[in-house]
C-alpha cells in the first residue's frame, strides 16, 4: 500500500506526522515523498483549511482521502492525532465507508477567452469595488432576476456550513444532489428588487450570472474556496456541479448530523 501525506507547519500537526510515519512502517505502508496517482491511500494532517489546499494542490484526487484533525471544525476529518493506531486498523480491514463529494465548477467567459475553476465548498461571484454589483441571473437558460448587492455564492452541500452558513443559508445533507444559491447583502427597496434568501436547485442545473449597466462586459472576482482571481471584460459566467469527485474516508458509525451537531449547532 502506498500514501502520501499533506500535512501543514503547525506544531501539533508535526508531531502527529511524526508518529502516524511510525505508524504507517509498523503497517507495511510505502510513504511516498509526492502526490501520485499510484498512491493507494491520501492522508491530510490540519483543519478544513488545510484540507482544502490539499484536494486543490492534487487536483480533486479520486484517491480515498484520510483526514486527521489538528484544526478547529475538522468537518472533512475522520481521525484525530489520538488515534492514529485504530485509524489505520480499520482501514486495513476494510471497515469502513466512502462519503462521495462533488465540487461545484465555474467557466468565466471572457473577451479574452475562457477560464475553469472549482471549489470543493462554494464559488463566490462579486465585484471588485465597495459599491453594489449588477448581475442578471438565469438558471437553465430562464432568467429568473436581476440582482444588486456584494455578489452570489454558489455552494455544494458540504460547503453549506462554510460561507453559506453565515450567510444565513441552509444547511444540506451531503446526500443531496443540489446547489445552492445564496445572494450576499442584496439591495431590496423600491429601486431594487432582490431576492434575500437561499435558492436550492438540482445539481445537473445550470447557473449563469451576466453583468448588467455598468457591470457588463466588467471587472469580476471570482473565489473558489477562499482562493480569489480577477477577469476582466467578463461577458458571463456558468457555473455547474463538476465532473471530478473526491473520496473521504469515513467509520463505518460515521453520522454527518451528530458531528455538525457537536461541531456547529
Amino acid at each position: 500500500m502506498k500514501i502520501y501525506i499533506f500535512c501543514n507547519y503547525k506544531d501539533d500537526s508535526r508531531v502527529a506526522l511524526a508518529e502516524f510515519k511510525t505508524l504507517l512502517s509498523e503497517f507495511g505502508y510505502e510513504i511516498l515523498d509526492e502526490y501520485s496517482e499510484e498512491a493507494d491511500l491520501l492522508a491530510c494532517i490540519g483543519g478544513d483549511g488545510t484540507f482544502l489546499s490539499f484536494v486543490h494542490k492534487c487536483g480533486f484526487p479520486s484517491v480515498p482521502i484520510i483526514g486527521i484533525n489538528t484544526g478547529h471544525l475538522g468537518f472533512f476529518q475522520e481521525a484525530s492525532p489520538r488515534n492514529l493506531r485504530s485509524t489505520l486498523e480499520f482501514i486495513s480491514r476494510g471497515d469502513y465507508k466512502l462519503q462521495d463529494i462533488r465540487p461545484v465548477q465555474a467557466r468565466i467567459i471572457t473577451r479574452r477567452g475562457e477560464f475553469m475553476r472549482t471549489g470543493l465548498n462554494e464559488i463566490v461571484v462579486r465585484g471588485p469595488y465597495s459599491h453594489a454589483s449588477h448581475y442578471e441571473i438565469s438558471i437553465d437558460d430562464t432568467k429568473i432576476q436581476d440582482f444588486s448587492g456584494d455578489g452570489i455564492i454558489i455552494s455544494t452541500p458540504v460547503g453549506s456550513t462554510a460561507y453559506n452558513y453565515s450567510l444565513g443559508g441552509a444547511l444540506v445533507s451531503p446526500k443531496l444532489e443540489v446547489l445552492q444559491l445564496t445572494p450576499i447583502a442584496p439591495m431590496s427597496t423600491s429601486a431594487y428588487r432582490c431576492f434575500n434568501s437561499s435558492i436550492l436547485l438540482p445539481s445537473y442545473e445550470k447557473i449563469s450570472i451576466a453583468g448588467t449597466g455598468r457591470c457588463e462586459g466588467g471587472t469580476v472576482l471570482v473565489s473558489f474556496d477562499g482562493r480569489t482571481h480577477e477577469f476582466g471584460g467578463v461577458l458571463r459566467i456558468e457555473i455547474t456541479q463538476s465532473d471530478k469527485e473526491i473520496h473521504l474516508i469515513r467509520t463505518s458509525e460515521y453520522d454527518h448530523w451528530s458531528k455538525l451537531s457537536s461541531k456547529l449547532l
